[in-house]
C-alpha cells in the first residue's frame, strides 16, 4: 500500500485526518489537520511534527504513534516544556540512516572530525518536496565515539537508552522526502540544544 490520496480511497487509518465540511457527500474524504496535503504522506506529517514543534518552541535551534506524540507535544503539562517529536524514516522498506561529520576538540590544540550516523532525526525546515533534519543520538554515544560500533538498525541505537539522553548533534542533512515511504515517531521529548 502506498501513500497517495485518491478520492474515495484511504490506505492507513489514522485517526488525525479531520472531516472536511466542504466534501459533505464525499465520506471518505479527508484532510490532513495542518491546511495542506501533499502527494508524499511523510510530507503531511513532517508539517504536523514541524507546526507542532514551532507551536511550543518560538526559537529552533540548528505505544507511540506520530499522532499521539503530536498530541502529546500539543497537550502536555507544562512542567515538562517538550519541544521536539523524534522519529525514524523509511525507504525501501528499510530504516534510512544519516550520516552527517562535525568537528570536535578533546584534550588537544587540534580540531579533529567525527562521523556521526543515526536513524533519528528531528525536522528542522520544509521546502516543497525536501527538509532539513537534525541527526540525533544519546549521550552515551558521543562519549564513547571512540568505542562505537557500527548501527545496523533503529533498534541497536535506541534499545535500553534513557528518553532525556536523546541530544541534537548540530549536524543538519537535506532529503528529498519523495524517497521515503514510511515514518515512525518516538515518543515526544525535550532536547537542549
Amino acid at each position: 500500500m502506498g501513500c497517495s490520496k485518491r478520492k474515495g480511497y484511504m490506505d492507513h487509518d489514522y485517526d488525525y485526518y479531520e472531516r472536511d465540511d466542504d466534501k459533505k457527500g464525499d465520506k471518505d474524504y479527508y484532510k490532513p489537520p495542518y491546511g495542506k496535503h501533499y502527494e508524499n504522506c511523510v510530507e503531511d506529517v513532517l508539517e504536523g511534527i514541524l507546526e507542532a514543534q514551532k507551536k511550543v518552541k518560538k526559537d529552533d535551534c540548528c505505544k507511540t504513534s506520530c499522532q499521539h506524540s503530536i498530541n502529546d507535544l500539543l497537550h502536555e503539562e507544562k512542567k515538562s516544556k517538550k519541544d521536539t517529536i523524534p522519529f525514524i524514516l523509511y525507504c525501501d522498506c528499510k530504516p534510512f540512516k544519516g550520516s552527517g561529520v562535525t568537528k570536535y576538540r578533546c584534550h588537544s590544540k587540534h580540531s579533529k572530525l567525527k562521523c556521526v550516523e543515526t536513524f533519528v532525526f528531528k525536522v528542522k525546515e520544509l521546502d516543497k518536496k525536501c527538509a532539513v533534519l537534525e541527526l540525533l543520538t544519546f549521550k552515551d554515544e558521543q562519549k564513547n565515539a571512540s568505542k562505537e560500533k557500527r548501527l545496523c538498525s533503529p533498534c541497536d541505537q535506541i534499545d535500553h537508552k534513557r528518553v532525556d539522553d536523546l541530544i541534537g548533534t548540530g549536524i543538519c542533512i537535506t532529503v528529498d522526502l519523495s524517497c521515503f515511504c514510511a515514518i515512525s515517531c518516538l515518543p515526544a521529548v525535550r532536547l537542549d540544544c
